[in-house]
């Protein structure tokens, strides 16, 4: 190869990687805006109102055979309550940042001494008992989630398998604030993170509505 060959050679090698490199960028840059054209879009039918983002409750789920079958997937009201109306609560849920901090790992409901405590799902009576001074009753679901109930005193001992709707204590013994007021429902994973009784009540699903 004479070196004039040899030169001709390298510039077409040089040419092929440019041609290369600038397809590469030329796909990239397409690509690129793609997305950007599809998030604008999103966000201008998004203020336009062409779609909405809706919450939808969803207390069932229907089977797969035509809606004639459906599985409860919700939690009950520890308390029996006036129709399909919630109980009034004294406290809101207020889940801390991190596990250490203060918070409100529940709900406080409205309820009297005396007060019957229905199982909100199936369940076994896992502990009754004092904790820190405090009278608490547990109850652990086949689902991985174990609900509290304080002040409380079991109906029936450790062990005993309740169903769904069925007694299983009552409002009574010692809180740090909710004597002879409210009871503290809460309701915690396997992991030890705790979830909002609410959203064990009232399941939703986020869905996207077009108008």
């Amino acid at each position: 190869m004479t070196p004039w060959q040899y030169e001709r050679h390298q510039y077409r090698q040089r040419l092929r990687l440019r041609q290369y490199l600038e397809r590469r960028l030329s796909d990239r840059r397409r690509g690129l805006s793609r997305r950007i054209c599809l998030s604008l879009l999103l966000t201008i039918m998004l203020l336009t109102g062409m779609v909405v983002w809706t919450t939808i409750e969803s207390p069932t789920v229907s089977a797969a055979t035509g809606g004639g079958e459906s599985c409860p997937t919700a939690f009950r009201w520890p308390v029996r309550t006036s129709g399909h109306a919630d109980p009034p609560l004294d406290k809101s849920f207020d889940n801390p940042a991190k596990p250490w901090l203060p918070g409100h790992r529940g709900i406080d409901i409205l309820a009297p001494s005396g007060t019957t405590l229905i199982a909100p799902d199936t369940a076994t009576i896992a502990f009754a008992g004092q904790v820190g001074g405090k009278s608490v009753v547990s109850l652990r679901h086949g689902n991985g989630l174990t609900t509290t109930y304080e002040p409380a005193e079991a109906g029936a001992p450790v062990g005993t398998a309740v169903n769904r709707g069925m007694p299983f204590a009552q409002t009574a013994g010692r809180s740090d604030h909710c004597d002879g007021t409210c009871v503290h429902w809460g309701v915690k994973r396997a992991n030890g993170t705790y979830v909002d009784p609410m959203h064990m009540v009232h399941r939703q699903r986020i869905a996207l509505k077009p108008m």
